[in-house]
C-alpha cells in the first residue's frame, strides 16, 4: 500500500504503509520439511510461533523458540528454523516489502543488533486471532485486500513494539574471527565447485585447522554449511519461480539431476517437486517474493 496518513507519521518514512505479500501457515505435527539457511534480497518476514520447540540461527546468533514467540527476519539476513522433533513447528509466516521505519534500514523490521525472538506472553492469544483473520480474509474481494494490508501493518507495528527478550537470552555460536571469514567465503561462492584446499589458501590457513574450527563452532563442515546454503537456494527457486528441478540444480550447482533429488529429499525430507506442491498449496499471496 502507498497511501500516505498522518496517523503513521514519525512511524514510517513518508508515511506510507508496508505491504503484505504472503501469509502461510505451518501446520503443526505434520512430517518435519527442513528449510535450511536461506535469505531474501527484497523483504522482511514476521513469524509466530503457535505450538511447538525448536531453534531459531540468523546471523550469528541462535535462540530457542515455543509457543507464543515471534521471529524477526531482515532483508538480507541468513536465517533458518529448525524443529526439536521430528515434526513441523506450527507456525503462521507473513512476508513484508515497503517496510521503511523511521531510523532503520528498508525492510528492516527491527535493529539487526537486537534479539531476533521476542515473547508476545499476554499479547499471545490477540495475535494468533489476528494471523487468522488475515489468513481467511486473503482472497480477490477487493475490500478484503484492503482489510488484510491493514490488519497486516497493524501485526507488524505491534510485533516491533514488543519488548525484547534480555540480550543474554540469545546464545551467541561464538563463531571465531576465522569462522565468519570462512563464512564469508563461502556465502560468496557456494554455488561454485569449492574445494577445502582452496578456500584455507585464500584464508591462509591449513585444511585441517579450517575444518576444525568450522565444524567446532558451527556444527557443520565447510562443505556441509555450503551444501546447506545450495539447498536452501534451491528451495527459494522452487517456491518463487516456474524453473523445474532440473534447471533449479543447475543454478545452484549440481550437474546430475538425479544427485541433487537425493541430495534435496535427505536434507529437506521430501523431494524437489513434492516440496514445491506442498508449499504453494499452503501460500495466500504473491510466490515471487519468497
Amino acid at each position: 500500500m502507498h497511501e500516505s496518513n498522518a496517523a503513521f507519521a514519525g512511524i514510517f518514512e513518508n508515511n506510507h504503509l508496508p505491504t503484505l505479500v504472503y501469509a502461510n501457515r505451518q501446520d503443526y505435527g505434520h512430517a518435519r520439511i527442513n528449510r535450511p539457511l536461506h535469505g531474501h534480497d527484497s523483504l522482511c518476514e514476521l513469524l509466530l510461533c503457535y505450538q511447538g520447540f525448536g531453534t531459531y540461527h540468523v546471523n550469528n546468533a541462535s535462540y530457542p523458540i515455543q509457543e507464543g514467540d515471534l521471529i524477526y527476519y531482515n532483508c538480507g539476513e541468513l536465517h533458518e528454523v529448525i524443529s526439536d522433533s521430528e515434526t513441523e513447528i506450527g507456525t503462521y509466516s507473513f512476508g513484508f516489502t515497503d517496510v521503511h521505519f523511521h531510523n532503520l534500514p528498508l525492510n528492516h523490521c527491527i535493529p539487526s543488533d537486537s534479539p531476533h525472538v521476542r515473547p508476545s506472553h499476554g499479547m499471545f492469544h490477540f495475535l494468533r486471532d489476528l494471523c487468522e483473520q488475515i489468513l481467511d480474509r486473503y482472497n480477490n474481494n477487493p475490500f478484503d485486500q484492503l482489510t488484510v494490508q491493514l490488519l497486516g501493518a497493524s501485526l507488524l507495528m505491534m510485533a516491533v513494539r514488543l519488548q525484547s527478550l534480555p540480550q543474554e537470552a540469545s546464545v551467541s555460536d561464538a563463531a571465531s574471527q576465522l569462522t565468519s571469514r570462512i563464512k564469508a567465503y563461502i556465502d560468496a561462492h557456494y554455488t561454485e565447485p569449492l574445494k577445502l584446499e582452496e578456500i584455507a589458501a585464500s584464508l591462509s590457513c591449513s585444511v585441517p585447522y579450517l575444518s576444525h574450527t568450522f565444524k567446532a563452532a558451527t556444527g557443520y563442515s565447510p562443505i556441509q554449511y555450503a551444501i546447506r546454503r545450495r539447498i536452501g537456494l534451491a528451495q527459494t527457486l522452487l517456491i518463487s519461480s516456474d524453473y523445474s528441478a532440473t534447471h533449479i540444480a543447475t543454478l545452484v550447482g549440481y550437474d546430475n539431476t538425479n544427485y541433487f533429488n537425493s541430495l534435496f529429499t535427505k536434507i529437506v525430507g521430501t523431494s524437489p517437486i513434492r516440496y514445491r506442491k506442498k508449499y504453494l498449496e499452503s501460500l495466500h499471496g504473491e510466490r515471487g517474493q519468497l
